[in-house]
């Protein structure tokens, strides 16, 4: 039962996957040995802070490019589909989230600035919604190779309660890196 209970709870966390490598600096590379590819896939579902039940699923892809072993640079896409089955509503929404990231060995600070598409509750019309997150978070690496996992806070600095796009400025990610 407990086994079940915690399979639960990883399905209605959203989760981000993050390739990241290391590049031997003084070594001649290519681009390509500095490129990585990642994504996430978020799942959630319950009540919202209106009352209403949804269910939610969402695909986030990125690309970064590693400038030094310290900080990179990326873009994430994001797919996001919200269904509210009291009101027999669904909400797609889609964006994109450049990014940068600076390690300080197990410490790392990260921005993002998010532009984030979105229809009205009533579907009348579509709206775009922009984020700017920044924050710090925690890497610890797991096995011998590259994989880690990682959690993050970040806040909206653009966050304004009065257009009720997002439930909260703070932003918490926990993601795995292989």
């Amino acid at each position: 039962m407990k086994a079940i209970i915690a399979g639960l709870l990883l399905l209605v966390c959203s989760a981000g996957v993050y390739g990241q490598r290391t590049i031997e600096e003084g070594a001649r590379q290519n681009w390509m040995d500095r490129v990585y590819v990642g994504g996430g896939l978020g799942l959630n579902g319950g009540t919202d802070g209106f009352g209403n039940r949804f269910f939610y699923i969402g695909l986030m892809p990125i690309v970064g490019y590693m400038v030094t072993n310290q900080f990179s640079v990326g873009t994430g896409l994001t797919y996001q589909r919200y269904n509210y089955p009291d009101f027999n509503v669904t909400l797609t929404q889609y964006g994109a989230s450049p990014f940068a990231r600076y390690n300080f060995n197990q410490l790392f600070l990260y921005s993002e600035y998010m532009l984030l598409n979105t229809p009205t509750f009533d579907n009348a019309q579509r709206r775009t919604f922009n984020r700017m997150l920044v924050g710090a978070g925690f890497s610890q690496p797991i096995g011998a190779r590259r994989g880690a996992i990682n959690a993050m806070a970040l806040y909206d600095v653009l966050y304004n309660q009065s257009e009720r796009a997002f439930a909260s400025p703070w932003v918490f990610r926990v993601f795995f890196s292989f």
